[in-house]
């Protein structure tokens, strides 16, 4: 076999990243462009050692659980690539997504994996979207001006870093989010404010971020551009508040023109407080332009309240006193202060000073007092007083998809909490720390929460105790 020959094959399960998994001649062949349980005539993209890579170029017998896509744009944009499967089956699919993380890297095999918590919206679900300004890619059969091609405000092309597509509507944030990006689209494009150009460094615009609190309705854009154009952001503002009146928060970041990433070192509040209030468990959160926080906010709810109700089964038994948590990777505080009246201390390490300023803002916002916020590289590991050596401790993790350092690993292992809480965006490396601990903790509890309908992506919740 040839890479370019064609095979007939019947798929079985998805895996990991949209490839379904088939067989041919005993060879392992990993097929793009096709559901579980379909025949297809694929082609040979790579022949590797173990496995082949292929794509489907015509689908023979569709599977059951396929179905039409709403968006106009899928199969182009990279966000919501499982449109066309039955969201019940999407759900069955990321728990053998995590099943399939913990038996081949983690080596953990007597582990049952329920099925994700659904979300309560499985599409217009995330409060926060970020469009891209950039080049218009350019659809067959269209015709555009030589200004149009130049404009475009919407989601990149996977693999197209200059090619945007000009979006009228995504599925994944609300109504409102599509019509005030539309309408700020249309309004710098007749004005010509040219788009950012890395290659020539020059051009105004970048990005345009939609932010949304779920509980208070609150509303924030950022605009993120080059430099500070006081007229347009003024003339821009005006035109907003009397267009969407709901917008509470108008923000310009000004992101380095040298830089092909939105990250920004600078915050204009053109109108408004320049932040959110979002509302968990009768706490209430500043969301800032560069604030992280879980983007589908009745998920977020569900994830939380598997700790909570564990804490509160806990503290029945137990008085909290002489009990204390550790949050790792803390953000903005919202775990450590949700979860702070369980615990006679709190202790919060976190490495970027912005989030560290606005945890503490936070905490003071609702009265939080029993809470410390640490500034720490948790890639070098983390450091505790010994007066904490000799109470309970319990452990809350939740990294970034690379996972935990092997410094905070032996630091776990060294303090010995009574219970370890991880949440992770990426069950992979979950499994792989999991693997370094299971030695001395047993899994109590496995649930996986679906943030993200429509992708491939899916949280992972795990709850280990001290054997």
């Amino acid at each position: 076999m040839r890479k370019n020959d064609f095979l007939y094959l019947k798929t079985e399960k998805m895996i990991n990243n949209g490839f379904c998994l088939a067989r041919y001649n005993g060879k392992i062949v990993l097929v793009n462009k096709c559901l579980p349980e379909e025949e297809v005539l694929a082609k040979i993209v790579k022949v590797r050692r173990d496995y082949i890579e292929a794509e489907a170029i015509e689908i023979i017998e569709s599977s059951k659980y396929r179905i039409e896509p709403k968006c106009k744009y899928f199969g182009l944009c990279g966000g919501c690539k499982l449109q066309d499967i039955l969201y019940e089956k999407q759900l069955e699919i990321k728990k053998e997504f995590v099943n399939d993380d913990f038996i081949r890297i983690g080596k953990i095999q007597d582990v049952e994996i329920p099925l994700p918590i659904p979300s309560k919206h499985d599409y217009f679900y995330r409060n926060k979207m970020e469009y891209s300004f950039g080049k218009r890619w350019l659809f067959t059969n269209s015709e555009y001006n030589e200004q149009e091609k130049k404009f475009a405000l919407g989601l990149h092309i996977p693999g197209q870093f200059e090619k945007v597509i000009h979006l009228d509507k995504c599925y994944l944030q609300s109504e409102f989010s599509n019509n005030i990006r539309n309408y700020i689209g249309d309004y710098l494009f007749e004005r010509g404010v040219k788009i950012h150009s890395l290659k020539e460094r020059e051009g105004l615009l970048k990005a345009l971020v939609v932010r949304e609190s779920y509980h208070t309705q609150e509303k924030m854009i950022n605009l993120i551009t080059t430099k500070y154009d006081e007229n347009l952001m003024v003339n821009l503002a005006n035109k907003i508040k009397a267009k969407f009146p709901e917008v509470t928060t108008f923000v310009n970041s000004i992101s380095d023109s040298k830089i092909s990433s939105t990250i920004s070192n600078e915050s204009i509040v053109v109108f408004g407080k320049g932040y959110i209030i979002e509302k968990l468990f009768g706490y209430e959160f500043e969301i800032y332009p560069n604030t992280f926080f879980q983007t589908n906010t009745p998920q977020a709810e569900n994830l939380f309240s598997l700790i909570r109700n564990d804490l509160s089964k806990d503290t029945a038994k137990n008085s909290s006193s002489n009990r204390i948590l550790i949050d790792l990777y803390s953000g903005v505080g919202v775990l450590c202060i949700i979860l702070s009246e369980f615990f006679d201390k709190v202790l919060c390490f976190e490495e970027v000073e912005q989030s560290i300023i606005s945890a503490k803002r936070n905490a003071q916002r609702n009265n939080v007092k029993n809470i410390k916020f640490i500034k720490q590289n948790l890639l070098d590991g983390f450091e505790l007083d010994e007066s904490f050596f000799n109470k309970k401790k319990v452990i809350i993790i939740d990294p970034p998809r690379a996972g935990l350092s092997k410094n905070v690993i032996q630091q776990i292992k060294t303090l010995k909490p009574v219970k370890i809480y991880y949440i992770s965006c990426n069950p992979a490396t979950q499994a792989r720390d999991i693997a370094y601990l299971i030695e001395h903790y047993k899994i109590s509890a496995v649930q996986p929460v679906d943030m993200f309908p429509q992708t491939y992506h899916i949280e992972n919740f795990i709850i280990l105790e001290k054997k």
